[in-house]
């Protein structure tokens, strides 16, 4: 029942929401403003509104955004105003797209406290930042390369007339999450993150550690570890782990007895400028248990010269930000590392250097912030934080939550044995994932989390025929 969030809302859009007064606790008071859910979430325990922030914070006379934030009731609320504030991946997916689950299946999580889905600025219907004539080409044409040059110029010149770049960043967004806290009367928060989430989540904990009650993280993603400057090594040492479990399965191993030499096979057979995106492709496969169980029919498919699992779109419903994500890639990841030193570890991979490089290019068009002396800053070590993490994971090693766990005394490091990314598709999510949040959030109690369930939980078997298409994965 932990929400994923890779299952879309399609065309649905939902606006912030609060019930009481704002606490202002700052010079600037951020009120709530109301209006209408849409039909689906209309009930008594929703609540749909805007909260109004300052594009640049420092700037009294400049542009002003609407957060898009809805806001699920408890059902049994307590004497203290208790909220999860959801954190999403990317970054760029919108917060909202998981707004069904909490309707439905996730109502556990709201049983004595608020669930509030705030769309990060850029996102959502939190002024997107969409550069649409990209999505296009994506859908047109999904092997096409990524960020094709001419797109990100002109997607930078429409954007630059709705917003400054350069504003949109991970500190931005930690200040947006405690206006909108503040707004809605809470005087501490639990914190609910994935993937880049957790980047923002971890900011959130180091400016306003007085207002963080509790924190889970999956997938953590530390800021100086922003992608795509680990993309590929991350992505190969996964990929080695699918393999070496294809393997060991008696089933998989009889049907694709050597896949690194199928793989071999597949990239010969492409035209040069199109191996690194069939790569691509492949990595993304990796995020999700459920995808990563058809990498070696994919693999095998691919050399026998099919390409049509991988040439079919991701799941179409979800809608991705790519002006957010290049803010803050470029000013945040780009612009703060040695990238040719990331290029030549890069190279020594697979997978290559492909999405540095492309990257690269989109960010010399891109307006760049300011650097961010807090960037790296470390968080609160009171906050008791719990770390989940999948052994598969192709985008942020275990190895990154461990070290995260290491400055928090008070955190719980679990490891989900054929977890990925994100565990959407393995069994007992409810049973064991969402009963383990549930718990350390009621108690937050890191020695109380029995994390023994794990174990158990499963990936089902490998898809021994051709794949399927891509349900979802994190663009980051």
């Amino acid at each position: 029942m932990f929400k994923i969030h890779l299952s879309a809302l399609s065309g649905m859009v939902l606006l912030a929401a609060c019930s009481s007064p704002p606490q202002p606790q700052s010079a600037t008071a951020f009120a709530f403003v109301a209006q209408p859910c849409a039909p689906a979430f209309v009930s008594k325990d929703t609540a749909c509104g805007s909260v109004v922030v300052p594009e640049d914070y420092a700037s009294t006379s400049g542009r002003r955004i609407s957060l898009n934030v809805i806001v699920f009731r408890a059902l049994e609320p307590g004497v203290e105003k208790q909220a999860q504030f959801d954190l999403e991946g990317g970054p760029g997916f919108a917060v909202t797209d998981s707004a069904d689950f909490y309707a439905t299946d996730g109502e556990p999580y709201r049983r004595s406290r608020d669930v509030v889905l705030v769309d990060m600025r850029g996102t959502g219907a939190s002024n997107p930042l969409r550069c649409k004539a990209i999505e296009e080409r994506s859908k047109a044409q999904p092997m096409a390369p990524l960020y094709p040059s001419d797109l990100v110029v002109e997607c930078a010149r429409q954007l630059a007339t709705v917003a400054d770049l350069r504003q949109y960043t991970t500190a931005a967004a930690a200040r947006d999450i405690d206006a909108v806290r503040q707004a809605l009367g809470y005087s501490q928060i639990d914190l609910n993150a994935l993937s880049y989430g957790t980047t923002l989540a971890l900011r959130y904990i180091a400016d306003y550690p007085q207002h963080v009650r509790s924190a889970v993280l999956m997938g953590t993603v530390p800021a100086d570890k922003t992608p795509p400057a680990h993309h590929a090594l991350a992505a190969e040492h996964g990929l080695k782990l699918i393999f070496d479990a294809c393997a060991a399965d008696k089933a998989c191993a009889k049907r694709y007895p050597d896949l690194s030499a199928q793989l071999d096979r597949a990239m010969a057979r492409l035209a040069p400028e199109d191996r690194a995106v069939f790569l691509e492709k492949l990595r993304a496969r990796l995020y999700l248990p459920a995808t990563a169980r058809t990498v070696p029919s994919t693999i095998h498919a691919a050399a026998e010269g099919n390409l049509d699992a991988l040439a079919k779109p991701s799941s179409p419903g979800r809608v991705f930000a790519d002006g957010v994500y290049l803010s803050i890639t470029c000013s945040e990841s780009l612009a703060r590392i040695d990238v040719d030193k990331a290029i030549a570890e890069a190279d020594t991979t697979r997978f290559g250097s492909y999405r540095l490089v492309r990257q690269r290019a989109a960010c010399d068009q891109w307006a760049i912030a300011p650097a961010d002396q807090k960037l790296f800053r470390t968080g609160s070590a009171s906050v008791p934080l719990l770390l989940l993490s999948g052994a598969f994971d192709p985008v942020s090693p275990v190895e990154w939550s461990a070290q995260t766990a290491a400055v928090f005394p008070n955190s719980r490091h679990v490891i989900v044995p054929q977890g990925a990314h994100v565990f959407e598709g393995l069994t007992g999510m409810d049973t064991c994932i969402d009963a383990m949040i549930l718990k350390f959030v009621a108690t937050r109690s890191v020695k109380e989390i029995d994390d023994s369930c794990v174990g158990t939980m499963d990936a089902g078997p490998f898809v021994l025929d051709d794949a399927g298409e891509v349900q979802g994965a994190e663009k980051g």
